[in-house]
């Protein structure tokens, strides 16, 4: 099991802004940390000072701010290093957009507001896998939940702690079984694959209102490849008013479109129609599937299906106490069906 690392351990103090002097320095960042921001002032602070407490030090922060009402404004000024606007836009994917044209890094990050990184060294390892492995495009890790006071909670996706899923391009079964989004709050990835993926204006509707499951869709269909580390790295944070909860009505059905598509790929590749070809970090095609080898992906695809199974990954004795349960729910409904009701003249 890694190590967790305490929020309230990273952060510095807020009146320290003179330790930020360094970042305000920076002429050529490698890395671009990108940040959407509208009306949370509340967090603001603490997912500043996350980022601004990594050990590696060569990044930008960019914040795109919807034009905030809640003092957002006002905590931006107070910190010189960040690279800001605040005006109206039209959503998330309207922000991202506007970020990725300033960015200036080699690789980027995504943190949005009220969620940080546990682990200080974060950005200088996905450097240094980046750099190091040049068929990977993106590096991930695992978030854990904060609750909206602080408090670190559950780490989501954990039991790939234990049972890690396939790496580079044996990743691709293993998406097309479990349709798996790698999580947003913390994956560092190249600017030019992110750039070449991310969803805009033209993208299909439920894309334009769930961007991230696009990239996730682009990334893998056009053949890059991520890289998994085993460690609990950043926090996303539990709280009133946050995305999910306020376009929930609108990204569930945005997902289901994204499970379909996931599906309607696997037939159409399993089927012959076409050959997925595999990237490296440039966008070189550096192979591609070919008939001898979709028998063993086909057996991959399976295999993943069935050990990602919602019944095999329960605890047996949990598996058993609700089958007992169901089958006691049966033979008491089946029992009052033949005895029928109750005649009041006996």
């Amino acid at each position: 099991m890694p190590a967790r690392y305490p929020a309230a351990t990273l952060l510095t103090p807020f009146n320290d802004k003179m330790r930020y002097t360094d970042l305000c320095s920076v002429r050529e960042p490698l890395v671009s940390v990108i940040t959407p921001s509208l009306n949370h002032a509340k967090f603001l602070r603490a997912t500043i000072e996350s980022v601004a407490a990594q050990t590696f030090r060569n990044f930008e922060h960019i914040v795109i701010d919807g034009k905030s009402g809640d003092g957002t404004v006002e905590i931006l000024k107070e910190y010189p290093h960040l690279n800001w606007t605040s005006e109206p836009d039209n959503g998330v994917l309207d922000a991202y957009q506007k970020a990725l044209r300033l960015a200036r890094g080699n690789y980027v990050i995504q943190c949005c507001v009220s969620d940080g990184f546990l682990a200080p060294n974060w950005f200088e390892k996905c450097v240094e896998l980046l750099r190091r492995e040049k068929d990977v495009s993106l590096v991930w890790a695992l978030p854990q939940y904060m609750s909206e006071e602080g408090a670190l909670l559950g780490v989501s996706y954990q039991d790939l702690l234990e049972d890690p899923p396939p790496q580079k391009e044996d990743f691709l079964p293993f998406w097309l079984a479990t349709k798996f989004v790698l999580p947003e709050g913390n994956y560092c990835v190249r600017s030019n694959v992110l750039r070449e993926n991310f969803p805009d204006q033209s993208a299909k509707d439920h894309y334009r209102i769930h961007c991230h499951l696009g990239f996730m869709y682009n990334f893998m269909t056009r053949g890059y490849s991520p890289l998994f580390v085993p460690e609990v790295v950043s926090y996303g944070r539990l709280h009133a008013g946050q995305r999910g909860q306020r376009l929930q009505a609108l990204e569930r059905p945005a997902f289901r479109k994204y499970i379909e598509d996931v599906q309607l790929y696997s037939k159409q590749m399993f089927r012959g129609e076409f050959n997925h070809v595999f990237r490296d970090g440039t966008s070189t095609v550096t192979s591609e599937v070919r008939e001898l080898d979709k028998g063993r992906m086909r057996r991959q695809y399976w295999k993943y299906r069935l050990l990602r199974s919602r019944l095999l990954r329960t605890a047996p004795y949990s598996l058993l106490a609700k089958l007992r349960t169901k089958a006691r729910g049966m033979f008491s409904s089946r029992t009052e069906k033949q005895s029928g009701p109750e005649n009041p003249s006996h």
